[in-house]
């Protein structure tokens, strides 16, 4: 059946509805999900964890539980020779993911979970970042897209709600303001130096001199800098067949108590002359961050360089 006559998914971004039987969720089989499905989100100021969870035993996952937008259904059954993950999407709602965890017993269940696991958070990661990508899509800040277009050459999905604080030679500042919390978006572009130009120290330098030229604190000689008291995480990754360095860490304001998490992706221009950065951060000191940081994540992933 086509997505257009399901309804619309239930559960909040960032939940997960686990159907499984409640005793074996409070035991061992119920911790080895939990270690992959909820460890804690890498550089956040307070540990948040990657995913919340909500069990529900079998006899009890009715038509309201079964639009939920991400499920993980524990499918214990000893015809299942071989312990596996399948993959379903739009089964009762859309857009909806259903992973069922197929195992003879409890036991290859957590083997499962502790070979696997990790992919699977990653499989849920992925489509909650897809489902804010299609809604930044579809409300799209077109002028602010333009401009970046014509400044960076890149393309990058901008959603409604962000506009453009800072615009000057090579940076640019979009914020969008809540009363609880701001996300912030920066780009900016710098020289290519070699191989050094993607080590972390020469990231957390690129960052530091913008952020001190052109994200001032509240008060005199206050400016955003790393929190160097955690070093930031490096990984290498593809968005979008590109190549990035993709650098996770808390942010703080030198002279002034405020701070939060930032991710920052960095990559080379086609003319290997330049490199493009775009940054994302979150200050809310009364809110969790988590998802706030996860849609920047979203936006960011729709990075494309265009020459």
């Amino acid at each position: 059946q086509g997505t257009g006559s399901l309804p619309g998914v239930s559960g909040k971004p960032g939940e997960i509805l686990v159907v499984m039987d409640t005793a074996k969720f409070n035991k061992k089989p119920g911790l080895a999900i939990k270690k992959k499905l909820q460890r804690a989100q890498k550089a956040l100021p307070q540990a948040e964890p990657i995913f919340n969870l909500v069990n529900i035993p079998p006899y009890s996952y009715n038509k309201m539980f079964k639009r939920y937008r991400n499920i993980l259904v524990v499918d214990i059954n000893d015809k299942y020779s071989k312990p596996r993950f399948a993959i379903r999407k739009n089964v009762h709602a859309h857009p909806q993911t259903v992973i069922n965890a197929q195992a003879s017993d409890y036991k290859s269940l957590q083997k499962l979970f502790a070979q696997q696991g990790e992919k699977i958070a990653e499989k849920f990661m992925e489509v909650e970042r897809k489902r804010y990508i299609s809604t930044y899509r579809s409300m799209s800040n077109d002028g602010a897209m333009k401009r970046i277009k014509e400044k960076f050459g890149i393309e990058l999905v901008i959603p409604k709600g962000y506009r453009l604080a800072i615009d000057t030679s090579n940076f640019v500042w979009l914020d969008h303001e809540t009363r609880d919390y701001t996300q912030g978006i920066l780009i900016y572009k710098h020289k290519y130096k070699g191989d050094k130009t993607f080590k972390l120290n020469n990231l957390m330098d690129t960052r530091n001199k913008f952020t001190k030229k052109y994200v001032p604190g509240p008060s005199m000689d206050s400016y955003m800098i790393i929190e160097e008291e955690i070093i930031p995480y490096l990984d290498e990754k593809t968005i979008n067949g590109n190549k990035v360095a993709f650098m996770r860490g808390l942010w703080k304001v030198k002279n002034d108590f405020m701070g939060g998490p930032f991710i920052n992706v960095s990559a080379l221009k086609k003319n290997k002359k330049e490199v493009i950065t775009v940054d994302g951060f979150v200050y809310g000191p009364e809110v969790s961050k988590r998802t706030y940081l996860r849609q920047l994540e979203s936006i960011i992933y729709t990075l494309k360089l265009k020459e």
